[in-house]
């Protein structure tokens, strides 16, 4: 016996999950960049954050040839993109043939959103843009 409620609450179980193990990682993000040295330069509070996880992911500011600085203004909107090469978490799916933006990209999105939040003062959020076996491009939008 399946009712409707059930299909459609396992249906929804996906997001939940990405929405909690979102939140963890950006509570950790803040408690742990709470220790960095507070600075309005996101490139600069971005190599931080890159030389401190070094070992676990690794990633870079990058942006398009078009473009004359790194934090791009577009739209009304105002973003930086990020390339993450040695991930982790895209290893570990790609090992287990599962596919990447799920929980676990969740709970890295939400860690580097709370540690840039925290050392900032901005409000932020990342998108992905691209995701691939050997990198994945990432947009980091600043409110």
């Amino acid at each position: 016996y399946t009712s409707s409620y059930t299909l459609s609450l396992h249906d929804a179980l996906p997001i939940w999950a990405n929405a909690v193990t979102y939140r963890a990682g950006k509570k950790f993000g803040h408690e742990v960049a709470k220790y960095f040295q507070k600075r309005e330069d996101v490139e600069g509070a971005l190599h931080e954050l890159s030389d401190l996880l070094r070992g676990q992911y690794s990633f870079e500011v990058w942006k398009p040839e078009d473009k004359e600085t790194f934090i791009i203004e577009e739209n009304g909107e105002t973003f930086i993109y990020l390339v993450f090469h040695d991930c982790i978490v895209r290893q570990t799916l790609r090992r287990n043939g599962l596919d990447q933006g799920g929980p676990l990209c969740q709970t890295l999105f939400g860690y580097v959103v709370g540690a840039v939040e925290e050392i900032t003062g901005r409000k932020a959020k990342l998108e992905i843009v691209h995701t691939g076996p050997n990198a994945c491009l990432k947009k980091l939008v600043l409110k």
